[in-house]
């Protein structure tokens, strides 16, 4: 059975900040997920190491969005 880890509130919100919008496709270019998988990290579910690892991934590649 594969590994499963949550994620902290400041890293999900670290994750939304860089969103451009919480829409099915910016998730997917963001970091390559579902709304399902968006919806178990806002939730605080478990979800699989290996995409967690690939989220963290794809975010330490995005730029920071400007503040507004």
């Amino acid at each position: 059975m594969a590994e499963t880890v949550t994620v902290s509130q400041d890293t999900f919100q670290s994750l939304r900040a860089r969103l451009p919008a919480v829409t099915r496709e910016q998730l997917f270019n963001c970091y390559a997920i579902s709304e399902t998988t968006w919806n178990k990290l806002r939730e605080g579910k478990p979800v699989k190491r290996s995409t967690l690892d690939r989220i963290l991934a794809r975010y330490a590649r995005l730029e920071p969005r400007a503040a507004a």
